[in-house]
């Protein structure tokens, strides 16, 4: 719309093709503004079977085969139409060749700036809308009620199922230990315990009592370490090392 406006307006008011002598100002602005209309309603359709229904996506050749065809079909049509309008006492209708010349050189000129301008749409659009993206929940935890579907904290065996904690509530699978483990992914954890896996986002910290140890995580929960995994806590720097 703009653009129609804005080139009908610079072409009306220049006047060329001696339509500045052979038309009033009005009936200039008039005729100009159909000439521009007509062709670059006739464009659209054009470029429609070009890049659509054609698949041409090489800019310079569709913008050349646009403007030719573009060309072919408005010359003899908007030729008539200065024939018809002009007066030609005051001026003479333009050739046909030089209304050729008009409209393919002004269809060029369109093609080339809606390329500019749809060149640096696209640019701010991805800096617009480049938010990140929610982590993909683990396939164990797409295994439960969609109501307890939240970020993985634990897994936990109970006698042939494996509880799983998220951080929307605690649901239960018929799985294997080792299985769920497995489905875990992409949740940075590790087991701890031949009955429990830990999510280590969701450790807040290490408790020792009676010789046992046992890591606190959030929400509220408590699950013990056997011996044979502390020295994972150890390189997460959670637990210091004992002295030999």
């Amino acid at each position: 719309m703009i653009a129609w406006v804005v080139l009908s307006l610079i072409i009306g008011i220049s006047g060329p093709f001696g339509s500045y002598v052979a038309l009033q100002p009005g009936p200039r602005l008039l005729y100009w503004f159909i000439f521009v209309g007509v062709g670059i309603l006739v464009g659209m359709v054009i470029r429609a079977v070009v890049h659509g229904l054609w698949g041409l996506r090489d800019f310079q050749r569709g913008a050349f085969l646009v403007a030719l065809l573009a060309t072919v079909v408005l010359t003899p049509p908007l030729y008539f139409l200065a024939d018809a309008v002009f007066d030609h006492a005051r001026a003479s209708t333009p050739s046909m060749a030089d209304m050729a010349t008009f409209i393919f050189a002004v269809s060029l000129s369109l093609g080339a700036f809606r390329h500019s301008v749809a060149d640096a749409v696209p640019h701010f659009a991805e800096v617009a809308i480049a938010v990140p993206a929610e982590p993909e929940l683990p396939l164990i935890v797409q295994r439960l009620d969609s109501a307890l579907q939240g970020r993985l904290v634990a897994l936990t065996v109970r006698d042939h199922y494996v509880d799983v904690y998220t951080t929307a509530g605690q649901g239960a699978v018929l799985i294997r230990l080792g299985d769920a483990i497995r489905e875990a992914a992409p949740e940075d954890g590790d087991q701890i315990h031949r009955s429990h896996w830990v999510a280590w986002w969701a450790v807040t910290g290490v408790e020792r009592e009676g010789g046992k140890h046992y890591v606190r995580l959030c929400p509220a929960q408590r699950l013990p370490v056997s011996k044979t995994h502390l020295g994972k806590l150890e390189e997460r720097g959670l637990l210091e090392r004992e002295p030999a």
